[in-house]
């Protein structure tokens, strides 16, 4: 009779496998991507309860650091979009989470702080997360963990510069085309205009109604 165990351990080499590349390159894009989606689907499952994402936990964590933080420099502190920072912002403002109020020194900029409830939040988050936390500094404990940190740092770094180079790239290959001067932008508009009413469709003759009594018979004809 065969050993069950020899089976289960058959299936878990073959699932260890099957998360290796096939060739055995590295595809460093695919792993961090995985790594990455890991932690924020492990954070989603975890803040549900709370009606809350990773992303919304790692803004209200950022606020609660540096309390009074711009809204316009939370993007740098959790590497988001501004229209999601401001998305998020909303959100949780209308939650009763965070407050914004103006600064002080620029009426355009708004400051972000926790509200006590929204404190009160953080608290029970943090500590629900905190064994995650173990996980994941066990991942990265020793030397290796620590080279690994600093090879994520240095990806960020050189990613980064290669975006600046790129940009700057596009920018001399294809310079922004000078604004039109207001006479112009008329005369365009003019210009555009004339050629709509030459392609417009002539409008269709009004037919006279005729009202002989010849053309009052046929209506009743049609009519009945």
């Amino acid at each position: 009779m065969p050993d069950p165990s020899n089976h289960v351990q058959a299936s878990v080499d073959h699932t260890n496998a099957s998360a290796q590349p096939a060739d055995g390159s590295l595809h460093v894009v695919r792993r961090l991507r995985r790594a990455f989606l890991s932690i924020c689907r492990l954070g989603d499952v975890m803040f549900g309860p709370y009606r809350l994402t990773t992303e919304q936990y790692s803004l209200m964590r950022a606020v609660q650091r540096e309390p009074g933080v711009r809204q316009v420099d939370v993007k740098d502190r959790i590497f988001a979009e501004p229209n999601t920072v401001t998305a998020m912002v909303t959100l949780l403002e209308r939650r009763g989470i965070l407050r914004r109020k103006p600064s002080p020194v620029d009426g355009r900029a708004r400051l972000l702080y926790l509200t006590a409830h929204g404190q009160a939040v953080m608290t029970r988050l943090s500590e629900d997360w905190e064994p995650m936390r173990e996980v994941l500094r066990k991942c990265f404990e020793g030397k290796g963990g620590h080279e690994a940190l600093e090879i994520l740092d240095t990806v960020y770094v050189e990613m980064e510069r290669e975006r600046e180079n790129l940009l700057r790239s596009v920018w001399t290959q294809h310079p922004a085309e000078p604004a039109a001067s207001p006479e112009a932008r008329i005369a365009s508009r003019k210009k555009t205009s004339s050629v709509a009413r030459a392609v417009r469709p002539p409008a269709h003759p009004v037919r006279r109604k005729k009202t002989g009594p010849k053309a009052v018979a046929a209506e009743k004809i049609r009519r009945s």
